[in-house]
Formats: structure tokens, C-alpha cells, sequence
């Protein structure tokens, strides 16, 4: 997704409210620009909605670049929470690009613990986001899925808790264990 200084408000600062974003600032002519972004598109992919690319051509948007003090391309800011977090110039090899994501990307118990405040104040679509981006990184989490089923079912979305109960695999426990959420 390219963004603009008319629409980063929406696109980086209140999606990163949901899930991280990461800001590519580039140019067509920057020869690095061509290796980072296409390694940027593809782990994307694989992160299955765990975080946003969202890229800024700098050639087109230069006040915008200018209010996030880019001084070099490849220039990649990463936002969560509205705010940004991290930062890096130049082109990482792609095992110190997965450690940087893996520092941005919220892990198993605190996006659990997330999308629980966001469903006890009432943010139910942030909880039901953040729960599905806890279970893009940790399809077996099986805690967070029947979290997921319960608030679906409860925000009356039946088909799609039918979908996850189709990768619920229940282990055998005690019901005392288990905290409800409803």
C-alpha cells in the first residue's frame, strides 16, 4: 500500500492502533530500494496479517519524508500503538530483518493480553484483530482461538467461529484451568 501526506494519518498512525506497521521510504531510482522492498513485500506475506507494509515514495511525497526525518533511503520506520517504535536505514540481510520484526511483532501471551483490555473496554473488533494476529503467529495457541470462537459468537459472526473451530484441536484439561471471557 503506498500513503501519502494526506492519508498517513489513517494508514500508518491509527491502523498501528490495531496491528504494527512498517514504513518503507523509498524512491524508484535507489538501487538498494529495489532489494529491500521486494524482501519487505515477501515477509509480509508470510506474516499473514501480523503486521503492515505500508510504503512512501519519497520523490512524490518529500514533506512527509521531511516531517519523519528521512535523511537516507531505504529508510524504514516501524509504528505501534500510533506511535513509532523503531527504525533502520539501509538494506538489512534478511535474517536481522526477521529479528527486527520479531522485536515489533507482539507475541502469544501479551497480544492475548491486549485483545483482552481492548474486549473488556469495549473495543470488540481490536480484540477480535489482535486475537487472529496472536494465532497468525501461533496457529496452535489454542487458548486464543476459543477466545476468538466465544467473542465471534458473541458479536453474532457465526460462520467465521464456525471457520476457526475447524482448527481447534480441544487437549484434554481441567474447565477450572481455563478463565472465561465472557
Amino acid at each position: 500500500m503506498e500513503t501519502t501526506l494526506a492519508t498517513f494519518e489513517n494508514d500508518v498512525i491509527a491502523a498501528s492502533m490495531l496491528t504494527p506497521v512498517l514504513v518503507d521510504f523509498w524512491a524508484p531510482w535507489c538501487g538498494p530500494c529495489k532489494t529491500l522492498g521486494p524482501m519487505l513485500e515477501k515477509l509480509e506475506a508470510e506474516g499473514t496479517g501480523a503486521w503492515k507494509l505500508v510504503k512512501v515514495n519519497v520523490d512524490e511525497n518529500q514533506e512527509l519524508a521531511g516531517h519523519v526525518q528521512v535523511c537516507s533511503i531505504p529508510h524504514v520506520v516501524a509504528f505501534a500503538d500510533g506511535r513509532p517504535v523503531n527504525q533502520f536505514t539501509g538494506v538489512l540481510p534478511e535474517g536481522q530483518l526477521r529479528a527486527f520484526l520479531d522485536q515489533l511483532v507482539p507475541q502469544g501471551a501479551d497480544a492475548e493480553r491486549h485483545a483482552h483490555n481492548a474486549w473488556a473496554t469495549g473495543n470488540r473488533q481490536e480484540a477480535i484483530d489482535t486475537i487472529k494476529a496472536a494465532l497468525a503467529l501461533d496457529p496452535g495457541y489454542d487458548d486464543a482461538r476459543m477466545n476468538l470462537i466465544e467473542w465471534l459468537i458473541a458479536e453474532r459472526r457465526y460462520d467465521e467461529a464456525k471457520d476457526e473451530t475447524s482448527c481447534y484441536r480441544p487437549r484434554r484439561r481441567r474447565a477450572s484451568m481455563r478463565a472465561t471471557t465472557r
